[in-house]
């Protein structure tokens, strides 16, 4: 029998890489902090410096590649919590700091539960979080350790690509609320490509003198170093590694494109940025680069998730009615937005259809001075005038998917979502604030698709009469005859 300190961890060879990740979205990484302003803060270091946890870099990066191939997930990231015969982790993942120097700016956003009966806001359910912004660079750093041996670093070798795909196809989403906008990244190619690398062989002297002397200073110059090679993309790396790229992901989601502007006006409420702006401002989210901040208006994926929720479930009930499935059109809706009440007694999941945060391109933001009306004496009430800037005009592609699954309720879903969709683009369906006078409502751009399904490749187009031409035109007839079966009596005909 082997004594136990004999089994030492076999180390061959290091690989080092680095990568800039951008922020695509505004990000949420909380932290807690008993003197912070908002409801939500960021994390923030002894400094007060905001980063990337490497423990949360680790687990959405293991989630990921476990639902892709689950060996080589427990071969990288070790084994699971509960596995005392498990091995340790092979790549290791350090905290990511910000790359741009000096103080980066940060956002606050509001939120509220919206009432699903009533359609306003929900009382005491009022909060706000802190959020960085849009262009914010984490600076990555992994290092895998290998055996040193072909044979048996193949296996790691390729879960490594695989993530580094995953990093370069954007699929990585970080911090909270990432079904509604938040925490989308893309990387950065830096002059020479994607990925600085690092190979440490540790089978000869030289190498391990090279290695250890990346983590001391003040050595000679004539010190072992191992230089930095650049690849431009993954596939240049894999073929350096001489290890088989690994396939695209397919996922199989049901996304939908939508190409849409404005019919009038929108505002979803914001305190600003500048005390000199009006009482209250259409959201405007910031954009850091090159060390200066910019605004930019946005049609956030909270207000239009609530808004698109609101209304499934208004269709699903009205469909229900007839046959009394209200519980039933109440349990679609929520596996497709997740739980309105999380209970004790209730197993909890996230929303299944993740909407994007829009930008508005175009269009321009107007101030209006307003005041309250009596009802009863049909004057101005004292001391109640106030000030609203609204967006006016734009454009605004809107993203969503609905994650793929084998479970029942999906087809329906899919049909259901559609309606929505259409009710959205018909303008029967306004997203913000005072849609009870006029804002808030959308429209399709002249003679354009409102909206492209991507996979099957469907384009829907909005008529005079309110109906929807697809083409093809018997793309979604499966969908809508589940939707009939799932909450109706009939055939689904």
């Amino acid at each position: 029998m082997t004594a136990h300190f004999l089994k030492y961890r076999e180390i061959g060879r290091r690989l080092v890489w680095t990568s800039l990740l951008e922020l695509a979205s505004p990000c949420h990484l909380g932290g807690a902090d008993a003197d912070a302003t908002s409801d939500r803060p960021l994390l923030r270091d002894g400094e007060g410096r905001t980063y990337l946890p490497g423990a949360t870099l680790t687990g959405l990066l293991r989630a990921l590649l476990t639902r892709m191939d689950k060996d080589a997930a427990q071969a990288l990231f070790g084994a699971e919590w509960n596995d005392p015969q498990g091995k340790q982790a092979r790549l290791l993942l350090g905290d990511a700091p910000i790359e741009q120097a000096g103080s980066v700016p940060t956002e606050l956003r509001d939120g509220v539960a919206i009432d699903a009966c009533r359609g306003i806001a929900a009382d005491k359910k009022k909060y706000d979080l802190e959020l960085l912004p849009v262009g914010v660079r984490f600076r990555l750093r992994g290092q895998l350790e290998l055996f040193g041996e072909p044979t048996k670093d193949e296996a790691l070798l390729r879960g490594l690509l695989r993530i580094l795909l995953t990093l370069e196809n954007g699929q990585l989403v970080l911090g909270a609320r990432t079904r509604r906008g938040f925490g989308e990244t893309r990387l950065m190619a830096g002059p020479e490509g994607y990925w600085q690398v690092e190979n440490y062989p540790l089978d000869t002297p030289a190498g391990w003198y090279a290695w250890l002397g990346r983590q001391l200073h003040g050595l000679p110059e004539d010190w072992p170093k191992v230089a930095p090679v650049a690849y431009r993309d993954t596939a240049a790396l894999a073929k350096y590694l001489k290890v088989a790229l690994p396939p695209p992901t397919e996922t199989h989601d049901f996304s939908v494109i939508l190409n849409l502007k404005l019919a009038g006006s929108l505002l979803v409420g914001s305190e600003g940025h500048d005390p000199d702006q009006s009482d209250r401002s259409h959201l405007q989210r910031l954009r850091w680069q090159d060390g200066a901040s910019a605004l930019e208006s946005v049609l956030p994926a909270t207000s239009l998730g609530g808004v698109l929720r609101h209304r499934c479930r208004r269709i699903a009930l009205t469909l229900a009615g007839q046959s009394g499935k209200q519980d039933v059109a109440d349990g679609l809706v929520s596996e497709m937005f997740g739980l309105a009440e999380i209970r004790s007694d209730q197993k909890a999941w996230a929303s299944r259809v993740t909407v994007r945060e829009a930008s508005i391109k175009g269009g321009q933001s107007l101030r209006h001075t307003r005041v309250r009306i009596d009802p009863w004496t049909g004057g101005a009430v004292e001391s109640l005038l106030f000030t609203e800037d609204a967006q006016y005009g734009g454009e605004v592609k809107l993203e969503l998917r609905l994650r793929a699954s084998d479970e029942d309720w999906v087809e329906p879903a899919r049909a259901l979502l559609l309606l929505a969709l259409r009710d959205l683009a018909a303008g029967e369906l306004a997203v913000g604030a005072e849609s009870g006078v006029g804002r808030g409502r959308l429209k399709p751009l002249p003679g354009k698709p409102f909206a492209i399904v991507t996979e099957p490749p469907v384009e829907l187009y909005l008529q005079d009469d309110g109906t929807v031409r697809c083409e093809p035109a018997a793309a979604f007839q499966a969908e809508f005859s589940a939707l009939h079966r799932y909450l109706g009596s009939g055939d689904g005909q």
